[in-house]
C-alpha cells in the first residue's frame, strides 16, 4: 500500500515540477508552428490556447498570442445545440437575472458563471436575441482565460463583462482589446457574510483547517508532511468532497495520512453540509490553501468572513491572491508552511473586518452595479433600475427573496430565447 503511495507522490511531484511543465508546452509551441505553415491555423491555434492557459511564463504567454488574437472568432464556429443539455435548470442560479430589461431601451443583466455554460449558452440560445435585451457578465470557474468557450463571444459587437480577478487573466483581455471586459472581481468576492455570523463566537477546537476537495492537486501530502516533520502536534481538520479524474474519495485521504502518520492528527469531514462547513471553519484559528492554481477560491473568502487568518503559497495562480493582505493573513511556499501557520496562531488580525469592506457580496454587487451603471450612460443608454444583489454561498443565489421572487419570471422568460 506504502509503494503505491509512494508512486503516485512522485508522478504528482513530477506534474508539478515547472521545469518538466514548460517543456511540455514549449514542445507543444513547436508542433504548433509547423501546422501554421502548412494552413491548420485551427489546431494549431487549439495548440497555442492550451500553452497559454498552462503556463505561468509571460514571454511563452506572449510568443503565442499574435497566432491567437489573428485567428478571432474566425476558427471558431456555431454549433447546432446540444441534445442532453436541460439549460432551464440553471435558470434562476448559474445563469441568473440580476436586472430585468425595462422600457426604452434599457437593458437587462444577466449573471452566467462556470466556463463550460458560456459553450451551451453559445449553442443552446439565440445570442443575438440576448444580447439585445440583455448586458452579459460571466464567471469563468478557472484560470487560463484562452478558451474557446470565451473567445468565441469575441465575435459580438456588444460588451461582456468577465469577471477577472487574476491579473494575468485581467491582463490578457486587456491586450486582446476586443468587447470582452475584464473586471477585478471574481468567484471569491461574493460570499454571504450571514452565514458565518452564528458560529463567530464558537469556541477555538481545531489550529488549522483545509478546506478542499480530495483530488490531488489539492496538494494534501503538502499539509501531511509539515505535521510529520513538525515539533508541535496540531489538531487539524479537514473538509471535502470526492472529486477528481480518477475520482479520490475520503478512503484516499486517510490512506495518504496513514503514509505519513499523522493520522491521529486529523478529524475529517466529508460532504458536510455548507452550515456545517462554516461552523467547523470558526471553530478553527488558520486557513490554509495548497493548491498551485485555480480560479479564485471560495474556502479562503469564506474563511476570511469567519473571521479566520488565511495562508496561501507564494507561487499560486488565482484570484484569491488580490484578497490576500496583512488585515486576512500571508503568503508562505511549502518549506515554511509551519512557520506561517506558527505566525498567524500568534497574530491578533481580524479578516472579517476587511472582507465586509471590500469583498463581501454586497460590496462586490455595488461594485459591478456602479461599472455596469457608467457602461450604460456611457453608451447613452438609460440606467433607472440597479441590478439585485447576489451571493454564492455555496451555490449562485440572491441574497434576499424578494428579489427572487420579483425577478423569478425573468428568470423562467429565458425559455424564450432557446433555440
Amino acid at each position: 500500500m506504502h509503494l503505491k503511495t509512494r508512486l503516485e507522490l512522485a508522478r504528482q511531484r513530477l506534474l508539478e515540477n515547472r521545469l518538466v511543465v514548460h517543456t511540455g508546452l514549449l514542445l507543444l509551441i513547436l508542433l504548433g508552428f509547423p501546422l501554421v505553415l502548412l494552413g491548420q491555423r485551427k489546431r494549431a491555434v487549439r495548440l497555442f490556447s492550451q500553452v497559454h492557459r498552462a503556463t505561468r511564463l509571460p514571454w511563452m504567454r506572449k510568443l503565442v498570442e499574435p497566432y491567437i488574437f489573428a485567428s478571432l472568432p474566425a476558427i471558431y464556429t456555431d454549433s447546432a445545440p446540444a441534445a442532453d443539455v436541460n439549460l432551464p435548470r440553471f435558470f434562476g442560479n448559474r445563469i441568473m437575472v440580476l436586472k430585468a430589461p425595462m422600457n426604452k431601451g434599457e437593458k437587462g443583466v444577466l449573471f452566467v458563471m462556470v466556463s463550460y455554460i458560456f459553450d451551451w449558452l453559445r449553442s443552446n440560445m439565440d445570442l443575438k436575441r440576448l444580447l439585445e435585451d440583455y448586458t452579459l457578465v460571466f464567471e469563468p470557474s478557472w484560470s487560463g482565460y484562452c478558451f474557446s468557450g470565451l473567445l468565441d463571444y469575441t465575435r459580438w459587437d456588444q460588451e461582456v463583462f468577465v469577471l477577472s480577478a487574476e491579473e494575468g487573466d485581467f491582463a490578457f483581455l486587456k491586450r486582446l482589446g476586443s468587447n470582452l471586459v475584464p473586471l477585478e472581481l471574481g468567484p471569491c468576492d461574493w460570499v454571504d457574510p450571514d452565514t458565518a455570523k452564528p458560529y463567530l463566537t464558537d469556541q477555538k477546537e481545531f489550529d488549522i483547517v483545509m478546506n478542499s476537495n480530495w483530488a490531488d492537486w489539492k496538494r494534501h501530502y503538502v499539509l501531511f508532511r509539515m505535521l510529520r516533520n513538525s515539533k508541535r502536534r496540531y489538531k487539524v481538520a479537514l473538509i471535502g468532497v470526492k472529486w477528481g479524474s480518477p475520482l479520490r474519495i475520503q478512503a484516499d485521504i486517510r490512506r495518504l495520512a496513514d503514509y505519513y502518520g499523522i493520522a491521529s492528527q486529523l478529524t475529517i469531514f466529508d460532504e458536510i453540509p455548507y452550515q456545517q462547513v462554516m461552523e467547523i471553519t470558526c471553530r478553527s484559528k488558520v486557513s490554509i490553501l495548497l493548491s498551485l492554481k485555480e480560479g479564485s477560491n471560495r474556502a479562503i473568502a469564506e474563511s476570511i468572513m469567519c473571521n479566520i487568518p488565511v495562508i496561501v503559497p507564494a507561487n499560486h495562480v488565482g484570484g484569491i491572491r488580490k484578497n490576500i493582505v496583512p488585515e486576512t493573513g500571508l503568503f508562505a511556499d511549502e518549506r515554511h508552511l509551519e512557520t506561517a501557520v506558527a505566525q498567524l496562531l500568534e497574530s491578533h488580525i481580524c479578516p472579517r473586518t476587511w472582507g465586509l469592506e471590500h469583498v463581501s457580496c454586497l460590496k462586490s454587487s455595488e461594485k459591478l452595479n456602479s461599472i455596469l451603471r457608467e457602461h450604460a450612460l456611457k453608451q447613452g443608454r438609460p440606467w433607472t433600475k440597479d441590478i439585485a444583489v447576489r451571493s454564492n454561498s455555496p451555490d449562485s443565489t440572491y441574497k434576499y427573496p424578494e428579489d427572487a421572487e420579483r425577478l423569478l419570471s425573468w428568470n423562467e422568460g429565458l425559455r424564450a430565447y432557446l433555440r
